[in-house]
């Protein structure tokens, strides 16, 4: 989810338009040297692919996330679905889509709180109601400009396919693993100078925020005390996407098992929502060109390093490991 924070037609807007162009361009070129060649045997492009990663960069393999729908909305889900990637330049007339590297397998990771039959399919399928979910590899980008995925599929024993774009920045604009995390004073149930609706979008009219554990201690309190941390930057109640609250719900049930290796905080993303008032301590750390971006979920280790991050959809599959791996250290001091 994206929240507006400036006035319509800013840098997004642009990134937007022109990432549009360069896909319709790699799509409808008649230049044979415009996209990859195609592949005799494959179907025409009839899916749609929304790569739904929040920041990526030049570097080290990092996830890439993507929805997979059919052109007339149904979600793909389940099983796994092969990711090609090309690079298609920096915005310039005539830009060729260049392939890039080998295809990856990405698997399907449902967003948090989301049914799953047991076992789940082992094939993709095309699902509906409450089961939701995007696909999930790992890649490393060694050029900044707009990029193209292409995934493939096996559906019910035809191959489907179907293209995004997106963009690769030089360097990452929201903190990423390896970087210091910023000694943030977040909001918390004894601040008394904000309302309990910015401390958590869900409390309620007589001010009793549903998840105290999680607004007990700020960052920085937690950088100094050299507790690692788990942080979660969402709006349970104003949050388009609907994952933030589940993902809250979520990081709190971890915090309930493992309080004592770790602090758990959420960061509310409104102090005001009606007034468009957002939280500075949501600002200083996903707030990037006028533009926020969230859910996000972030690992700190007790060296007070990024150790991981998670953007937009995150599993209790991916966090619970890296806390297994965290020494037993005893609960925070109240």
């Amino acid at each position: 989810m994206r929240t507006r924070a400036a006035p319509p037609g800013g840098p997004y807007a642009v990134v937007l338009l022109v990432t549009a162009a360069l896909l319709a361009a790699a799509c409808s070129s008649s230049d044979d040297d415009a996209a990859p060649a195609p592949d005799p045997s494959a179907t025409q492009q009839d899916l749609v692919v929304q790569v739904a990663s929040y920041d990526l960069a030049v570097g080290p393999p990092t996830r890439v996330i993507a929805g997979v729908l059919t052109d007339d909305q149904r979600l793909l889900g389940y099983g796994s679905v092969t990711m090609h990637f090309s690079y298609l330049g920096t915005g310039q007339p005539g830009s060729r889509a260049q392939p890039s590297g080998p295809p990856v397998e990405a698997s399907f990771l449902p967003v948090a709180g989301a049914p799953v039959p047991s076992p789940p399919p082992s094939e993709p399928r095309l699902v509906g109601g409450t089961e939701r979910g995007v696909y999930s590899a790992r890649r490393a980008f060694d050029r900044a400009g707009f990029w193209q995925m292409e995934v493939t599929a096996q559906v019910e024993g035809k191959e489907r396919r179907g293209r995004g774009a997106f963009q690769v920045l030089e360097e990452h604009a929201v903190p990423a693993p390896g970087d210091a995390a910023l000694p943030t004073e977040n909001l918390t149930i004894a601040s008394a100078d904000a309302p309990k609706a910015a401390v958590d979008s869900r409390a309620g009219a007589d001010g009793e925020v549903p998840d105290p554990d999680l607004h007990r201690t700020t960052i920085a309190q937690a950088l100094d005390a050299g507790r690692p941390a788990v942080v979660v930057f969402a709006t349970p109640v104003y949050c388009v996407s609907r994952f933030c609250g589940p993902i809250t719900d979520m990081v709190e049930e971890l915090g309930r098992t493992y309080a004592d290796r770790a602090s758990f905080i959420h960061v509310e993303i409104w102090r005001d929502f009606q007034a468009n008032d957002l939280n500075p301590a949501a600002t200083e750390w996903v707030l990037r060109d006028g533009d926020l971006q969230e859910p996000w979920v972030f690992v700190i280790g007790a060296d007070g390093r990024i150790t991981a991050r998670f953007d937009n959809v995150v599993s209790r599959e991916e966090l619970e490991p890296l806390l297994l791996d965290l020494p037993v250290i005893g609960p925070a001091r109240s």
